[in-house]
């Protein structure tokens, strides 16, 4: 029994931990609509964390797709690896992504130079933006897949997405100017018989 108490706490140990992957909207912030026709229309955030502290990591890989492929629900135009800028793929994102111009799906697969150490802290791993030049006003969605991950000793890291894996996004339309203007008006004119009555109230 002692015997079979050690092998199964020695396992334990030795098994590796899970990675997390979540998704964020970072602008605009609050999870606000992006602006219909805006070619930084909004910045989305990849994130990387484990289940238990001082988990060593040497790489992943995840794939980042939209609900429309068409481009009516936007299109990522550019991805950048911020948490190993120097590795053995600077970009992060596999060459080609983004050479044909805005992408429905991001592909990401890169290993840095070193062995990192994550925590259960939530730390940055890429961030795309994204375009809605000819994009349509509605509410959409995002999801990863493809999670990948090995430690230092290349083994595989068994690895997760946060909830399902998916994130909600809208796209607004840009009021008219006209509609802006009357908006500036309509302020203005509450503004100025706040002020008349004011004045009267002081005479």
């Amino acid at each position: 029994m002692i015997v079979f108490l050690v092998v199964f706490v020695g396992a334990m140990s030795d098994a590796k931990s899970d990675l997390v992957f979540s998704l964020a909207q970072s602008t605009p912030a609050g999870g606000a609509a992006l602006q219909q026709g805006n070619s930084t229309a909004g910045v989305f955030d990849i994130f990387i964390r484990s289940t238990v502290a001082n988990q060593t990591f040497l790489g992943c890989d995840f794939t980042l797709t939209l609900s429309r492929a068409d481009g009516k629900g936007g299109l990522f135009a550019s991805g950048i690896n911020v948490l190993m800028p120097d590795s053995s793929n600077p970009d992060g994102f596999i060459r080609g992504t983004f050479d044909g111009g805005p992408v429905s799906q991001a592909t990401f697969s890169t290993i840095p130079n070193t062995t990192l150490t994550l925590g259960t802290t939530n730390t940055l791993l890429a961030r795309l933006t994204m375009t809605t030049v000819n994009a349509d006003v509605g509410s959409y969605t995002m999801s990863l897949s493809g999670l990948d991950a090995i430690d230092g000793g290349f083994n595989q890291i068994p690895t997760s997405p946060a909830g399902d894996g998916s994130l909600s996004y809208s796209i607004a339309a840009v009021p008219e100017p006209s509609s802006m203007l009357l908006a500036a008006i309509g302020a203005g004119g509450v503004a100025w018989r706040g002020r008349k009555r004011l004045l009267k109230a002081k005479a």
